[in-house]
């Protein structure tokens, strides 16, 4: 994922500085520069994007059953609590 970002602002800053030296004016050089590097990451950083997409996806997808796992844990447990609740009150009658 930093790979990634890395590259992206490598990109960008070589478009930004190529721009700044051809003579551009700075703000048009930072436009234009975001947007050839847009176009340009989208093209050579396919594998790497798709790479990080799916990390990300399942770096979710674990902390989602992690948090399926501790919520069935905390259900038992609720529900083994109730069970001797209704069975302390049936004994008391």
């Amino acid at each position: 994922m930093v790979q990634y970002t890395i590259w992206r602002l490598l990109i960008f800053a070589v478009f930004l500085l190529g721009l700044l030296w051809l003579g551009v004016h700075e703000i048009w050089a930072l436009i234009f520069a975001a947007l050839f590097s847009m176009v340009t990451s989208f093209f050579l950083l396919a594998r790497p994007r798709e790479e990080m997409a799916r990390q990300l996806e399942e770096k979710v997808a674990r902390r989602r059953a992690e948090r399926e796992q501790k919520l069935a844990g905390q259900r038992t447990d609720e529900d083994d609590e109730d069970a001797e609740a209704e069975g302390w009150d049936q004994g008391d009658r």
